[in-house]
């Protein structure tokens, strides 16, 4: 008989594995699940182009300029020349 096959250690080993494999799928069928029952209930709105200018047309078109944001760098801080005196730390 091989006491390789059923030794102890490789049990563990291949339970290990295996349950490692089996959370792993099932953490994607349940995703797959949560897709298919929200795409059930849920679906997705049927937009074509032809709608989606019709929509842009229909907004009207104000002449008042949009606000400029600039991007402005913060100051680096230069360097210290001088440093004080250490603080001394008291233990208890």
């Amino acid at each position: 008989m091989n006491t390789l096959l059923i030794s102890i250690p490789l049990q563990g080993f291949f339970w290990t594995i295996f349950l490692f494999l089996f959370c792993f799928g099932g953490m994607y069928v349940v995703e797959l699940i949560k897709l298919g029952w929200l795409y059930q209930y849920n679906p997705p709105p049927d937009t074509n182009k032809e709608e989606v200018k019709t929509e842009k047309e229909k907004a009207p078109a104000s002449n008042a300029q949009e606000p400029i944001y600039y991007i402005v760098e913060k100051k680096k801080r230069r360097p210290k020349t001088d440093y004080g005196d250490p603080k001394p730390f008291r233990f208890k």
